[in-house]
């Protein structure tokens, strides 16, 4: 262990643990960004982030995890897609597990309790999902700053750019899963840790990059269930005129946010 501490300078395990924990601490910018709606009957401004959610997070999985796995010198296009598949039964499999033990433990309350609980598990899915992507994100900063502190900002910079809007999405559907401003805060906290576990393992193991090709495509197929089976639904459970409308705009403002943030961030 020793030895694999020492393969980098002090310098450059507290730049890459301190940009880990930046990133992480992006998670808790949406508590300052949400207005305090808990008391109106009508929520347009969380519809709107449901909205964006959904774009940000698809546009993640087309447009950056995706192809990053296929750029990878040893990706295999069929490895990619049954990792993908994996990811979205694997997070099936877990809400159905989820949503069973939460229906037994409530089978003497009221059915409102029930579909309470049972929303929850939206917001779970979606925590693991983050926590994996913030692992990703963690590994990439560790890397980087281990080959130069240059790279290592840029690379932090062009991170932290790509999670404002993919975090603000997360908090949204953690509001809507039925979590509190406060404990939704502490849960987008919870998963920023990831990231310095990332930032950490790529330091201590130089193959752990090349290791988890399968990461990728796996948390690509996890967005894909939280955002079409899970998040979709609940937006078309609202089908006039002026709810589609702010739908068509939040999920077309996500798709664009990340879109220019690959095109000209990286």
């Amino acid at each position: 262990m020793r030895t694999l501490l020492a393969n980098y300078s002090v310098q450059t395990w507290v730049s890459a643990l301190t940009g880990a924990t930046i990133v992480g601490l992006v998670g808790v910018l949406p508590l300052f960004i949400f207005p305090n709606e808990q008391s109106k009957k009508d929520k347009p401004y969380l519809e709107l982030l449901l909205s964006v959610a959904v774009g940000s997070q698809l546009a993640d999985v087309f447009l950056h995890l995706l192809p990053e796995a296929f750029s990878h010198p040893h990706a295999s296009s069929t490895y990619i897609g049954l990792w993908t598949l994996i990811g979205l039964f694997i997070f099936f499999i877990i809400e159905q597990i989820f949503s069973q033990v939460h229906y037994n433990q409530n089978l003497n309350y009221k059915s409102c309790k029930i579909t309470h609980r049972k929303s929850k598990t939206t917001g779970y899915l979606n925590l693991l999902a983050n926590f994996i992507d913030n692992l990703t994100h963690g590994a990439a900063i560790g890397g980087s700053f281990a080959v130069s502190p240059l790279i290592g900002v840029t690379t932090l910079v062009g991170i932290i750019i790509h999670e404002i809007p993919h975090e603000i999405g997360d908090f949204a559907i953690l509001l809507q899963s039925g979590f509190d401003r406060c404990q939704a805060t502490k849960a987008q906290f919870i998963t920023g840790l990831g990231g310095i576990l990332g930032a950490s393992m790529a330091l201590c193991y130089s193959n752990f990059l090349h290791s988890t090709l399968w990461v990728l495509p796996f948390t690509s197929g996890a967005f894909l269930y939280v955002a079409l089976v899970k998040t979709v639904p609940d937006l078309l459970k609202e089908n006039d005129l002026k709810h589609s409308f702010r739908q068509l705009i939040g999920v077309l403002g996500g798709l664009l946010s990340i879109y220019f943030i690959v095109i000209y961030v990286g």
